[in-house]
């Protein structure tokens, strides 16, 4: 292996290793709020995503459901971001499901403005990072 060689495949490994970990403490996190308190959901989904939640019972249970999920993601993640290549498939899977959420925040834009007043230019960004993580999710997908 050449040195130029080596090193491309250390920053990509770093990149893959970098967006894992973040997307793990993301997930961990809201997880955990989510989990723990609608009201600091609430305040935490309002700055970063700009959505204005508001208080049901229904949407409690919700929330607190989807914060399980997070938690398991968050702990999958966790663990590819520790050994990439033993955990290809779940590299794969959150790829494709970043870029259905995008996917999701295009297509049904109006009921994400309607439901949440997410701003039209706020859903954009969303989408667009969620593309960017995918992106690079698969460039520097780790060889068998």
């Amino acid at each position: 292996m050449t040195s130029m060689t080596w090193m491309t495949s250390m920053t990509s490994s770093l990149a893959l290793r970098a967006v894992l970990a973040l997307l793990a403490v993301y997930h961990l996190a809201i997880g955990v709020v989510s989990v723990s308190s609608l009201t600091l959901t609430a305040r935490v989904t309002a700055r970063l995503y700009g959505i204005a939640v508001g208080e049901s019972p229904q949407l409690r249970y919700a929330v607190r459901m989807l914060g399980l999920y997070a938690l398991a993601l968050g702990a999958l993640l966790a663990l590819a971001a520790w050994r990439p290549s033993e955990h290809r498939e779940v590299i794969a899977v959150v790829c494709a499901l970043q870029l259905a959420r995008a996917g999701c925040r295009v297509l049904f834009r109006d009921e994400l403005t309607a439901a949440f007043r997410v701003p039209a230019r706020r859903n954009a960004v969303g989408a667009a990072l969620l593309v960017a993580e995918a992106a690079v999710l698969a460039v520097c997908f780790p060889r068998a």
